[in-house]
């Protein structure tokens, strides 16, 4: 019985952890070359996944959009014909596994203890009785969920080589709240990308 309890414990944590949406966001690339850029259009998304919470057109269009108002804010301008920039997106989604390490106790019938004193009029033992419990080793459980990655590339047109790249990681195991989630995750991209906004 125990046992079960813990088990839904750990598959509760893991559930909540999906519903609080929580992402890291990590960038690469040299700061001091984007200055140079003004323009850029879009490629088509490399997908290396055909996870269906991905694989869709409104998922797409909710990338583009949030990308291309966050790089129009920071003064760079869509424009198909010959821009500076080319902008593409991949998502990768991969099962892990949360590992839990739960305690377990024996509660074992303690007993009345006697109060001994020693110099300094301090107890040495706690007088108790009752049970009380006693460890017995840990019940290892494992929850199995998928993480998703968002990965943002720009693109220098001329040299075909990727300047600056951004990703977001975060659980994604409910397919609504993956998509929804969208736009917060490339706002968090793009918050990495070192160009100061424009008032």
């Amino acid at each position: 019985m125990k046992r079960n309890i813990w088990g839904m414990l750990a598959l509760l944590a893991v559930c909540l952890l999906a519903a609080c949406s929580s992402y890291t966001y990590y960038s690469v690339g040299n700061a001091n070359n984007l200055s140079q850029y003004s323009t850029f259009a879009w490629l088509p998304p490399f997908n290396n996944t055909r996870n269906p919470y991905y694989d869709n057109d409104v998922a797409d269009q909710r990338i583009k959009d949030q990308a291309t108002t966050d790089l129009e804010s920071r003064g760079l301008r869509l424009r198909d014909r010959n821009p500076d920039l080319l902008v593409r997106y991949s998502i990768m989604v991969n099962t892990k596994v949360s590992t839990y390490n739960q305690p377990m106790y024996s509660y074992n019938w303690g007993g009345y203890y006697p109060s001994y004193r020693y110099y300094g009029g301090r107890g040495f033992y706690y007088r108790y009785g009752g049970a009380y419990p006693v460890y017995v080793g840990s019940e290892i459980y494992q929850v199995p969920y998928k993480e998703g990655t968002l990965i943002i590339d720009l693109i220098d047109r001329t040299t075909h080589k990727v300047i600056w790249r951004g990703y977001g990681i975060g659980v994604v195991n409910n397919p609504e709240s993956a998509v929804n989630d969208l736009p917060k995750v490339v706002n968090g991209i793009l918050e990495k990308l070192p160009l100061n906004k424009m008032r």
